[in-house]
């Protein structure tokens, strides 16, 4: 098997999830708590990927999270990783709307990136309880394979039954569009973080 057993949200729902949340946590003293980052070696066997073409790894890590109820995957050259990670670490906040399947209308959610992490939660719940709000989304970047196979590995933990598989896809696709789009979008997340006043 090439992939660790995926560990859904279901299983950490409700109160126990909170409780997990509380005793698992590592803490951030501007944003929100999360869970732990996994690294890639505990989702994944690196030496049987090792073996295999970059355009094979791709291809393995997009078929292995289509079958994925809570969790996407995508990946990145490593032009694509440095230039996100250099603009992640400058614009580290910012605000999407997220267009809901399950409901009418959409939601505003609060993104924060932590190093390779990206913390995804309801922008009210954040409001509300700043860094005891639950995430429900983390998009994890992982450079393990970039040197070796030229492509970064993403990977969106979904915690929340709030948010669809479809949700959380285009959650990744308006991410990407922001962080690694045209100039313009990434001006918008200067003023955003530097001079949210103008904004």
């Amino acid at each position: 098997m090439l992939f660790a057993k995926s560990r859904g949200f279901s299983s950490l729902s409700g109160g126990l999830y909170s409780r997990w949340m509380a005793t698992k946590a590592t803490s951030s003293l501007d944003g929100f708590n999360f869970p732990g980052p996994r690294a890639l070696r505990n989702i994944a066997k690196l030496p049987l990927l090792d073996k295999e073409s970059p355009e094979r790894v791709s291809e393995i890590w997009k078929l292995h999270h289509a079958e994925l109820k809570t969790a996407i995957g995508d990946v990145l050259t490593p032009s694509q990783y440095g230039t996100l990670m250099q603009r992640a670490q400058r614009c580290p906040l910012f605000v999407l709307p997220v267009y809901n399947t399950k409901r009418t209308g959409h939601f505003m959610v609060f993104v924060q990136w932590q190093d390779k992490h990206c913390l995804i939660t309801y922008l009210d719940d954040y409001k509300r309880l700043g860094g005891a709000a639950a995430p429900y989304m983390i998009v994890s970047l992982f450079d393990d394979l970039v040197k070796t196979k030229d492509v970064a590995l993403v990977r969106g933990e979904v915690f929340t039954d709030r948010l669809s598989k479809s949700d959380s896809s285009k959650l990744l696709v308006d991410l990407k569009k922001w962080y690694l789009g045209a100039e313009r979008n990434y001006d918008l997340l200067i003023r955003f973080n530097e001079r949210p006043v103008s904004y």
